[in-house]
């Protein structure tokens, strides 16, 4: 019985140190050199749902209201990969906001979240 408990306490121990190593990456991952312009950028990891498509709308939005003032980038996760697994993209829909050097600095994944990119992006504007 004590050498269960044992195993489980190592597991739980292994999954909490994996799930801290992940949110540091996730946080200090900057954006690839060839996106930084200077500008705030809005990343929009998406596939075809309609989690997707209502959060399409926000980032629709951001166009319309930050209008030359912020980058947005659409990646499909299917199509672009490569960059899902960059960013260790593991919800979906996905936004990320990048500052002018590149850096994130949020990432949202509901569309009742946007607000708070809202307010982040006119802090760093």
């Amino acid at each position: 019985m004590e050498s269960i408990t044992a195993v489980i306490a190592l597991i739980l121990i292994f999954v909490v140190v994996t799930l801290f190593s992940v949110n540091v990456i996730q946080k200090s991952k900057k954006l690839l050199p060839e996106f930084i312009n200077g500008k705030p950028s809005v990343v929009f990891f998406w596939t075809d749902n309609q989690t997707c498509k209502a959060m399409n709308q926000i980032v629709d939005k951001i166009k319309n209201d930050f209008n030359g003032s912020v980058k947005v980038l659409t990646f499909n996760v299917v199509k672009n990969y490569e960059m899902t697994e960059n960013y260790l993209v593991f919800d979906i829909p996905l936004v990320i906001l990048f500052d002018k050097e590149g850096n994130p600095v949020i990432r949202i994944t509901k569309p009742s979240e946007y607000p708070k990119l809202e307010a982040k992006l006119k802090e760093i504007i």
